[in-house]
């Protein structure tokens, strides 16, 4: 099945089982957890995550194998439940073809779509005070 990218998904992290959601994502895009900071896509995502398609709004869902899932039941953020399981996710070739991988964890600074504050992409501006980033609406830019 072909997918569109730039795409919207949502990985559960193995490690600490929060759910993260970039907007717009893309092969190149690092990928890390919000709540525990590793890195979600891993050389062994297909072991460990079942990838979804909402075949009517294109969000993707890559949920740990033991998330229960019920095709017909389970509904997408856009409450369809015409969600179809991918029989093998290509996140993590694809992120390895971008090269996204060879940088180590302590230079991602160094990889403009790393975002230490959240995981998809900002157009919030660097501020002194760290209350105001919370208190800025990104719409207001």
């Amino acid at each position: 099945m072909a997918v569109d990218i730039p795409r919207d998904l949502l990985i559960e992290c193995s490690d600490c089982g929060v759910e993260n959601i970039f907007a717009d994502y893309t092969p190149e895009q690092v990928t890390i957890c919000n709540q525990c900071r590793t890195r979600l896509i891993q050389p062994d995502f297909n072991q460990t995550h079942n990838e979804y398609h909402c075949k009517d709004c294109g969000f993707v869902m890559c949920l740990s194998k033991d998330t229960p899932f019920e095709k017909g039941k389970t509904a997408c953020r856009c409450q369809s439940f015409n969600i179809e399981k991918t029989s093998k996710s290509s996140l993590y070739e694809d992120a390895e073809e971008t090269g996204v991988f060879e940088v180590d964890d302590e230079d991602l600074d160094t990889i403009p779509s790393y975002d230490w504050c959240r995981s998809d992409l900002s157009d919030i501006e660097a501020t002194e005070d760290y209350n105001e980033i919370f208190d800025q609406d990104p719409g207001d830019n």
